[in-house]
């Protein structure tokens, strides 16, 4: 009965939501100040270093994260030192690497998208991304355990310390530069870092046992992760780099702006993504894959129920949405958010797809799926953008996500045996099954009083 009115997506996803919801409400607090303060090309590059910095996470994320959840949630308790120590491994190895590749090619990547200012923002984050591997080591370790909290509270900090010292640069009256933009970045990551590991400690083993055959186990799972989801990042962002590449840094600022209001619409997504796949996990091992079609068609069911609103309202108001959020120059990119919110009406599909194939051990076919559409999208963009301009990125995108939306859903009915139409029903039932959930906890509240 739990499972049916959704206590178990309230319990688990509240810090979650908290987390994902404080990110995105500090990034449209920074755009709210930045497209007021810096000019349309600078908007631009920074855009595309928050692409870059995203899909380094992204990178470090996907080779250990998954494996960290999966291996912990199903080993016994003395290999969880082994665990810990590969995991922390893999994830210096691969943060270095990403350090060196940063070094030698962000010039002549900075030159390919014709953004000049990019390779010495780089430059700078370099501290910062040394930085990613304690914060994220401790943010997995908890995330294995369903702790939210401490996640919640480290990315409050993280996000609060770089906007705040945004907005005591502007009271201040000093004048903000990218350079002072990326050293708010980098002293986020550290504060994060520090209130984490608070949080964190409690689930450390508090010993370095290295075991070779844990580091190959957590990479030979993550590989695949780690392909499938550098697939999807270039899929998200393929837009970007082809108008700035085509076009300007100018026009990058213009799309990126609604990239940034359409993402508050995939919140729920992300939390229920952090939440399903271990869930998931477990009822793959106890064998039972019904309840795994349940979970799948549940979340994303309830990822509707809260986005369709939301998107409807910005739909017939784009242009008023985007006054309040970046400014009137930026109103000339209410056809861009209109389109942009519409394709993202697709991603809870898509997203909770991926969580599911690698959380029942599929995580093969997630690659190849994301590799494919990934591939596909990039001739696509180029064309649309090459005769149509920057509509036509956002064309092309959109025509992209409907092919990978048609290939998934085939595919989850083949393995899972998923419906949408159990899908749309689970979403108009979230609106009484979540009224009568929050009446109980409401007149439990009163009971015990």
């Amino acid at each position: 009965m739990s499972d049916q009115k959704y206590t178990y997506w309230l319990r688990s996803g509240f810090y979650s939501g908290l987390q994902k919801a404080a990110v995105l409400l500090f990034g449209v607090g920074s755009v709210l100040v930045l497209t007021r303060t810096l000019s349309k090309p600078d908007m631009g590059t920074w855009n595309l270093f928050l692409v870059y910095s995203a899909i380094i996470e992204v990178i470090r994320h996907s080779l250990i994260k998954n494996a960290v959840i999966k291996y912990l949630n199903s080993s016994d308790k003395q290999e969880h030192a082994y665990i810990h120590t590969a995991a922390l491994t893999l994830n210096s190895i691969t943060t270095v690497t990403i350090l060196l590749l940063i070094v030698f090619f962000i010039g002549p990547v900075s030159h390919l998208l014709q953004a000049p200012g990019l390779a010495p923002v780089m430059y700078y984050f370099l501290p910062g991304l040394l930085l990613l591997v304690p914060f994220s080591h401790f943010e997995w370790v908890q995330n294995a355990n369903a702790d939210f909290k401490g996640i919640f509270w480290a990315y409050l900090t993280r996000q609060g310390v770089s906007f705040g010292l945004i907005v005591v640069s502007l009271l201040a009256s000093i004048h903000i530069t990218l350079t002072k933009l990326v050293l708010f970045f980098d002293a986020g990551i550290l504060c994060g870092a520090l209130v984490s590991a608070l949080f964190a400690r409690k689930f450390l083993t508090g010993t370095l046992r290295v075991n070779m055959d844990w580091v190959k186990k957590l990479w030979h799972f993550g590989k695949y992760v780690f392909g499938t989801n550098i697939s999807a990042s270039v899929f998200r962002n393929t837009d970007q780099f082809v108008i700035s590449s085509y076009l300007s840094t100018a026009s990058v600022a213009l799309y990126g702006v609604c990239l940034r209001i359409s993402n508050l619409v995939d919140v729920p997504s992300q939390v229920l993504a952090d939440i399903l796949f271990p869930k998931s996990a477990q009822m793959m091992e106890a064998g039972n894959m019904e309840k795994v079609k349940f979970y799948y068609e549940k979340a994303v069911g309830a990822i509707l129920a809260i986005a369709l609103p939301v998107s409807f309202f910005i739909l017939l108001l784009p242009k008023i949405v985007l006054h309040i959020i970046a400014g009137s120059s930026y109103e000339e990119a209410a056809p861009i958010l209109q389109i942009t919110i519409l394709y993202g009406l697709f991603l809870p599909f898509i997203k909770q797809f991926g969580t599911i194939m690698d959380s029942i051990g599929l995580p093969k076919t997630n690659f190849a799926v994301n590799t494919i559409t990934a591939i596909c999208n990039i001739f696509i963009c180029w064309s649309f953008t090459r005769h149509f301009g920057l509509m036509g990125a956002a064309y092309g995108t959109m025509t992209s996500y409907a092919i990978c939306f048609i290939i998934t859903q085939i595919i989850l009915y083949r393995k899972i045996g998923s419906s949408l139409f159990n899908t749309f029903k689970h979403m108009i039932l979230f609106y009484p099954d979540i009224i009568a959930v929050l009446q109980q906890k409401i007149l439990l509240k009163w009971k015990v009083r």
